[in-house]
């Protein structure tokens, strides 16, 4: 399966939830914006600022972060994309999942490649369904040769930022 991260979900996975992504890390290739790396930084300094977080956990989440981003393909956010994120769209979005989806668009045209959505943004979600890409959390398994190992495999999957 070929996805595309969003911000919400890689936070949710590598800071612990009840229910992780089971899929996490078992993708056949996996995208994501540039701004992702931006939001997941605003987002572990958030936690950080309101004491959900501390010195060391921010620090060892600032690696896992890191380690995502290196074991994805990041789309630019180009001139193109901004242009096509100031399009409407078929629901409401904000700016940054309206720029996800033109990022979403610009693989697809651009590049030929149609990957399901890995997020835990509802909106960012329906947005996305509703122009014909998938939900990876809830895809079925394809049938494939087991994933190669990847860099984010030693990433905590759930409730582990604190150990």
């Amino acid at each position: 399966m070929t996805v595309y991260l969003d911000s919400t979900l890689v936070i949710r996975q590598l800071v612990g939830t009840k229910s992780p992504w089971q899929g996490w890390g078992a993708w056949d290739a996996a995208y994501a914006s540039a701004l992702m790396r931006t939001e997941c930084y605003r987002t572990a300094n958030l936690l950080r600022l309101s004491g959900k977080l501390d010195d060391a956990q921010r620090a060892r989440l600032g690696t896992w972060i890191e380690r995502v981003c290196e074991s994805v393909t990041i789309v630019p956010v180009t001139d193109g994309v901004l242009r096509r994120a100031a399009d409407a769209f078929p629901t409401a979005v904000g700016t940054a999942q309206a720029i996800h989806l033109a990022t979403l668009l610009e693989l697809q045209s651009a590049h030929g490649i149609t990957c399901r959505v890995a997020t835990a943004d509802d909106e960012l979600l329906r947005a996305a369904e509703s122009m014909g890409f998938g939900d990876a959390l809830t895809a079925a398994p394809e049938p494939s040769a087991a994933p190669e190992p990847s860099a984010t495999d030693a990433a905590p999957t759930a409730n582990t930022a604190g150990a």
